[in-house]
């Protein structure tokens, strides 16, 4: 069996690895256990179980988002995406699903701390700030769509045990802060004022005068230094974007501590609660039959999970059956793709001179060459070919022996268009194969020294 052979043999145990994990523990009753933050299938205190829990008793389907965010595609702008602790950058395909899907009038929530998602939202921020109008917005001191700020979220005159557990109770009026009278963080960051979803134009969650981001989280005793941000300072944003499509307009949250919707913290406090369904509410527009789909790509999940692995070899797959332009030809190109490791229904063997010159219509030449051609081991036809235009030679010209300045010689008489070092250059290049009949060279360079034989066989050999 050739490296071929046993390339595909792993590729598909790895493949269907992922599949394996899950019919295994399907059939025998086992669960798996989520153990990375903000996941709606981690039920200890740093999950989201209970949020997906409360979303599903209202009524919406919760599913999660493990290959690639182009599934959201599907739904044509009908659910919600929710990205929360993303601990990875977003590809180009998830910044171009997010947008089309906002554009579409799909709804989207983005729970980050720390700036996590910063450098994801470079392209991001691009398309839709200029959707916005970002010209009029630059006028108005808007520098950008969506960032984070990167220190710690310290309030002295609003917070519980500690300076770093604010306790936010400054709230505009808004159906996501309907009924909410305080909200409780957890080693929070804050929406950067600068940006339109952390300006007053859309922030509607505000810390206290006396709290600022501490960049220095290390300090005993930290207070406001120059350079960070310090006053009143958003930590949760809405806006509606307008549709390209001219549909209804796509919504967005963006909160500044996705510890909001933790089991610890919705279990706790009522307000996170209201808060967090709030949200949903009005993400999906007050229809329970609109899904929510959970990104759980971006997590820190373990690569010795099945999740992991399922996402790493289907995310592909999803993100080109979902894109309208490539779905078509997908189907195609994974055809073509695998056609070239599917066994051939029969090869033809090397067959004895007696038992080929029994068969009409075949010589011992061709068959060789359909077998070395079938292997791929193209130099052995190159090796082939060459001596068969050799003996040819010496057979027309009663040559003692071959010699390449004699072909030279009589080529040029008979083609006056050859030129003498692209000629002897391609000599070599035949001659090098054939000594070493092992070679791994392409077919296109074998089919193109095999036209050029042919053409001397026919200038030198044929006429």
């Amino acid at each position: 069996m050739g490296w071929k052979e046993s390339l595909w043999i792993v590729l598909f145990v790895l493949v269907w690895l992922p599949a394996g994990f899950m019919i295994g523990s399907t059939l025998t009753g086992a669960s798996g256990t989520y153990t990375q933050d903000f996941s709606i299938y981690n039920t200890e205190w740093n999950g989201l179980s209970t949020y997906r829990s409360m979303i599903e008793e209202n009524g919406n389907q919760v599913l999660a988002i493990q290959s690639s965010m182009s599934i959201v595609s599907r739904y044509n702008g009908s659910a919600v995406l929710v990205i929360t602790g993303p601990v990875r950058d977003f590809s180009s395909d998830t910044v171009f699903s997010v947008f089309t899907h906002l554009s579409n009038g799909g709804s989207v929530m983005v729970a980050d701390d720390f700036g996590t998602a910063n450098n994801s939202f470079f392209l991001l921020n691009e398309y839709l700030f200029s959707m916005m109008g970002g010209a009029q917005l630059e006028q108005a001191g808007v520098d950008g769509f969506l960032s984070f700020t990167r220190g710690l979220l310290l309030d002295l005159d609003s917070h519980d045990i500690s300076p770093r557990f604010p306790i936010i109770r400054d709230f505009v009026s808004h159906p996501v802060t309907n009924g909410v009278s305080d909200l409780h963080l957890n080693w929070a960051s804050t929406l950067s004022p600068t940006c339109l979803l952390g300006s007053p134009l859309a922030a509607v969650a505000w810390s206290s005068t006396r709290s600022w981001c501490e960049t220095n989280t290390s300090q005993p005793d930290p207070s406001p230094d120059p350079g960070e941000w310090a006053g009143r300072l958003p930590v949760a944003g809405v806006l509606e974007v307008p549709s390209l499509t001219g549909g209804r307009s796509g919504r967005l949250v963006a909160v500044s501590d996705p510890s909001i919707f933790t089991n610890d913290m919705m279990e706790r406090f009522a307000g996170n609660q209201r808060f967090g369904m709030n949200i949903m509410d009005w993400l999906s527009f007050s229809d329970a039959e609109t899904p929510v789909l959970f990104c759980e790509q971006l997590l820190a999940v373990p690569p010795n999970s099945a999740e992991f692995w399922f996402g790493q070899f289907l995310g592909r797959i999803m993100w080109m059956s979902a894109i309208p332009f490539i779905a078509p030809l997908y189907p195609i190109m994974t055809a073509l793709g695998i056609k070239k490791y599917l066994p051939e229904i029969k090869k033809p063997e090397v067959k004895n001179v007696s038992e080929v010159f029994l068969r009409r219509g075949q010589t011992y030449f061709s068959e060789r060459m359909t077998y070395y051609r079938t292997e791929g081991n193209y130099a052995r036809v190159v090796k082939m070919i060459y001596r068969k235009m050799r003996r040819g030679l010496q057979t027309k010209h009663m040559w003692d022996q071959y010699d390449s300045k004699k072909m030279w010689a009589l080529a040029r008489d008979k083609d006056p268009r050859l030129t003498e070092d692209k000629f002897f250059k391609t000599v070599r290049r035949i001659e090098e194969i054939s000594a070493k009949p092992g070679m791994k060279i392409k077919e296109s360079e074998m089919m193109s020294l095999f036209f050029w034989m042919r053409d001397i066989e026919k200038l030198l050999i044929k006429t």
